[in-house]
């Protein structure tokens, strides 16, 4: 059989050529019924060929509805609904940060931020380029920067991304007139912490800074936002809960390029809770004051000082130095700035009160000596020779003056800080038949005072220090203890450790009259109608461990410090004060590289503040830590002496 198709192409080469001559009708009249046949064929074959096209081409549209309103519906569904109604959120002002009469330490100042929302930015990459171009010229920043930041979300993301924080003023007008230039952006008003004296201050507050993709997965359940703002350290974090407010909110009606046409359901911000603390913001500044004039006229970079209430374990006062400005964080810290602090080999971001932990030094002595007569090792009455060496077979131990003290008591040895004295306290001497305590009981002692262990100040990061023993270093390193481990252990030096925070406890249990107290920064929290939310009341770790007879020969050793011993220069202030030097080696290569350590209460008989002053690699704790004592004493005495 001949092929049809072939025949039917014939058939129309025919017709098309009769119709060019004029005479198609002759040429129709003159085919055969099978050329009629094949005609018909023809005709029918075309029908169908174009059905097929119209099926198809409703499959395909058919396919897509379905695959738009299933597959993509929802989000799509999202979207539309998003070109009418947008939830825009009003942040919330943190609560204050308050001194205990008041004096603002924190509040807040509002900043201009741009922000992008991805799902209304243009989805043709040439516009968004133009856009971002423009907004690069307008804000000074690198059209890199921008492109990066908005990156990081989908571009059907409904949820604003921070693009740049703390515009200035001018910049926010020029952006905020031009807004339908720059669909998707947006200039958003956000109240930002505003830190007074922040150099003064950062340790103790800590800083505030955007919250992370892993902060904001933790709290996923508590209504924080993609760009929203949370406390890092300090007080910001510890205190989150309280000082963070309750975000406002509007809605927003827009079209679908992302044009604001109208405002309506306002629903106002709630601030957070302000905080009233112990802190005297005077004597915080006084403190730093004095500690940057020593430091300045040596050659020492780091330092630390506390100041407690002996009786309540407020904190007066907290400080660490090098300091640095809190406000970069607030304000939106750039990557060079934070890795010059972060690589900064004097480590300006460590809170040395808490988390610092160094050999104490001579500070433990007055410890030593409540466990010495407790134990009766020795009385009130009890002589030592300090000749400046003990020598036990082939081994010498040395004190720090190698030509003598001469004969010690208690009160003297505390009070001149004689090391062979404390060596026999602690691990014996034959020469004066004294058996001494042994380092199982010395340490025993010294976690009776609360060594080894935070003391749960409301800060974070606090460290629990070292007390070490012939167990611990059995485990740890595999080694003996020895007789020169307890020696050395005995005047504060080897393996022992604290901070600062537990320098000041143990001073100001001895002043309190043998009562351990939690330190307490923060006092109370209240909302913004004055409610009062949070309470806090002094807190006793532990008492009743100290008997009041051998205490008080203690407390007159320290007070015997500033009128016959290491800290006489405090003996022109018109207040009693008592208090320890030390001097602690840090570093086994030089031993001349020492730590200056001065720790002391005033009023002597009825104690208002303990304060601990350590100054790093400052030398001799009389004379680097005690003159800035005397600086802070001397204004106290003035300023702030209950009479």
């Amino acid at each position: 059989m001949n092929n049809p198709f072939r025949e039917i192409d014939y058939i129309n080469r025919k017709i098309e050529r009769g119709k060019e001559l004029g005479f198609d009708e002759v040429y129709k009249d003159s085919l055969t019924d099978s050329d009629r046949v094949l005609e018909d064929e023809r005709i029918a074959l075309n029908y169908r060929f174009l059905g097929l096209c119209v099926i198809l081409m409703f499959t395909l549209l058919a396919g897509r509805v379905i695959y738009l309103q299933t597959i993509r519906g929802e989000e799509y569904r999202s979207m539309a609904e998003g070109n009418k109604l947008r939830i825009q959120y009003l942040f919330a002002p943190r609560g204050l940060i308050l001194d205990r009469f008041g004096k603002i330490i924190a509040s807040n100042v509002p900043s201009f931020e741009l922000i992008a929302i991805p799902a209304y930015l243009p989805k043709e990459e040439p516009r968004l380029t133009e856009i971002i171009t423009k907004i690069s010229k307008i804000t000074a920043r690198p059209y890199e920067e921008l492109s990066a930041q908005i990156n990081k979300a989908g571009k059907t993301e409904l949820q604003p991304i921070t693009i740049l924080q703390n515009l200035p003023k001018e910049q926010a007008l020029v952006l905020i007139s031009a807004s339908s230039d720059f669909p998707g952006f947006e200039v958003q008003d956000s109240p930002i912490r505003d830190y007074k004296d922040p150099l003064v201050f950062a340790h103790l507050t800590g800083y505030t800074g955007k919250i992370s993709q892993d902060e904001l997965a933790a709290r996923q359940n508590k209504d924080y936002l993609f760009n929203d703002f949370i406390g890092k350290t300090g007080l910001e974090v510890f205190y989150e809960d309280f000082l963070r407010g309750s975000h406002g909110q509007k809605q927003t009606e827009m079209d679908a390029t992302g044009k604001i046409k109208d405002e309506f359901h306002i629903v106002p911000s709630t601030p957070g809770s302000n905080i009233k603390t112990s802190i005297d913001y005077d004597l915080q500044k006084v403190i730093y004051d004095n500690l940057i004039s020593v430091m300045g006229r040596g050659r020492a970079k780091r330092a630390a000082a506390v100041a407690t209430n002996p009786k309540t374990g407020e904190v007066l006062s907290l400080i660490s130095l090098p300091s640095f400005d809190s406000n970069l964080f607030a304000r939106g810290i750039s990557a060079a700035e934070y890795q010059s602090l972060a690589s900064d080999p004097n480590n300006p971001l460590l809170n040395r009160v808490l988390s610092g932990t160094y050999p104490p030094g001579s500070t433990v002595k007055p410890m030593l000596a409540q466990a010495a007569l407790t134990e009766g090792t020795i009385t009130p009455e009890t002589k030592i020779l300090d000749d400046g060496v003990i020598r036990i077979g082939n081994f010498t131990f040395y004190g720090y003056d190698r030509n003598g003290l001469g004969l010690m008591d208690v009160y003297s040895a505390i009070a001149r800080s004689s090391d062979i004295f404390f060596y026999t306290l602690g691990g014996g001497n034959p020469k004066n038949k004294i058996q001494g305590l042994g380092p199982d009981k010395v340490a025993e002692w010294f976690r009776k005072f609360h060594l080894g262990k935070a003391l749960g100040i409301d800060l974070p990061s606090e460290k629990d220090g070292l007390v070490p023993d012939p167990d611990w270093k059995q485990q740890e390193r595999n080694e003996q203890w020895y007789l020169g481990d307890t020696y050395h252990f005995s005047i504060g030096q080897g393996d022992l450790l604290a901070t600062p925070l537990q320098v000041n406890s143990w001073t100001a249990t001895i002043a309190s009259g043998g009562k351990i107290m939690r330190p307490i920064v923060v006092s109370e929290a209240s909302d913004q109608s004055g409610k009062i939310l949070l309470k806090k009341e002094p807190e006793v770790l532990s008492e009743n461990f100290l008997d009041p007879k051998w205490l008080k020969v203690v407390q007159d050793g320290m007070r015997q410090t500033i009128t016959a011993g290491s800290a006489q220069s405090l003996n022109t202030l018109p207040m009693e004060i008592s208090g320890k030097t030390g001097t602690a080696q840090f570093d086994a290569k030089n031993m001349s590289r020492t730590h200056a350590w001065f720790t002391s209460y005033a009023p002597s008989a009825d104690p208002q503040i303990a304060l601990t002053i350590l100054v790093e690699s400052g030398g001799e704790g009389s004379s680097v830590a005690v003159p800035v004592a005397k600086g802070v004493y001397d204004w106290w005495f003035k300023n702030r002496l209950q009479k």
